[in-house]
């Protein structure tokens, strides 16, 4: 059984990372993204269920926000201190006084997740508009416990002959890291050799064909409770390029209206998601899958 609830607590963050879907969103509508912010305070009926009974760690990670904006995060942590917490940020634009805050309500159990893709300047090639001495302190009133850090490294044109460098600086300041390969850069000169890409995961043109494809859904495992109070099958099928052409959309009654944690327990809305797992299986054989299933989870990949 899962003990893992990733959530998104907001849509508000301070960057412009490239292939970011706010960066997307703004791209295409030529606005900013509406700021939405999760109400935690649903959470004590959502998990008040045998499924709920076993969740343990609330994986703060967002899609089109970083957790550190959300105005409610210290009373969610507060209000939730029985569980532990996982918090992925940037880290920029927070005083040094929030983040002591920040600090004194985390425990042991608790880990905080910083994306680092460069030292200094290099930081900002990808995370666009980030402050890198704002990440330093950040660090340094967090790096000596209680919580455990960790320095997740995307890998990019610009920093994978330097990923030993920001290993070294990471665990100079206690945090564990890890490097991660990706296929989203954004931007084409932000690609790296093909050796460091996810390469299983590029678009390909074949995926507009009819074709039969065998789909071996990860939707349980990828899920995610939204800022806007929802518990969708996949975080991937969020951006704005895929959501709204998606049957998860356009059948709102069979599939998002049933999907709304303010009138659901996370029971039932697994059970939804269980009939959403079958769809998807048929739509592979029939050939009618969603472009995006068989980009993330087509059978052997």
């Amino acid at each position: 059984m899962r003990n893992t609830l990733h959530i998104e607590p907001t849509t508000r963050c301070t960057l412009a990372c490239p292939a970011c879907p706010r960066t997307t969103w703004h791209e295409l509508l030529g606005k900013p993204i509406d700021k939405i912010d999760f109400d935690y305070k649903l959470l004590n009926q959502f998990l008040d269920c045998e499924s709920g009974n076993n969740i343990e760690i609330l994986n703060l990670c967002g899609d089109y926000g970083d957790a550190i904006y959300y105005p409610q995060l210290f009373n969610f942590i507060k209000d939730f201190r029985h569980k532990k917490f996982e918090i992925h940020t940037n880290g920029s634009y927070r005083p040094r006084n929030w983040w002591k805050q920040l600090n004194s309500l985390l425990t042991e159990d608790d880990v905080v997740v910083f994306a680092v893709d460069g030292l200094g300047d290099d930081n900002a090639r990808y995370r666009v508009n980030s402050n890198w001495d704002q990440v330093v302190h950040a660090i340094d009133e967090l790096k000596n416990g209680p919580a455990k850090l960790e320095c997740q490294t995307i890998i990019f044109s610009f920093n994978y002959t330097k990923l030993d460098q920001i290993q070294e600086w990471a665990e100079s300041n206690n945090m564990k890291w890890y490097s991660w390969r990706t296929h989203r850069f954004g931007k084409a000169d932000l690609e790296p050799p093909q050796e460091y890409t996810e390469e299983k995961e590029f678009y390909r043109e074949e995926y507009n064909n009819a074709d039969v494809i065998e789909i071996e859904p990860d939707c349980f495992n990828q899920s995610v409770v939204t800022s806007d109070n929802y518990y969708l099958p996949c975080d991937w099928i969020r951006n704005p390029l895929t959501f709204y052409r998606t049957e998860l959309f356009n059948n709102k009654q069979r599939w998002l209206n049933r999907l709304d944690m303010r009138n659901n327990n996370l029971d039932q809305v697994n059970d939804v998601l269980a009939e959403w797992v079958d769809d998807v299986k048929q739509k592979g054989l029939e050939g009618k899958a969603e472009v995006l299933c068989k980009m993330k989870c087509r059978k052997c990949q």
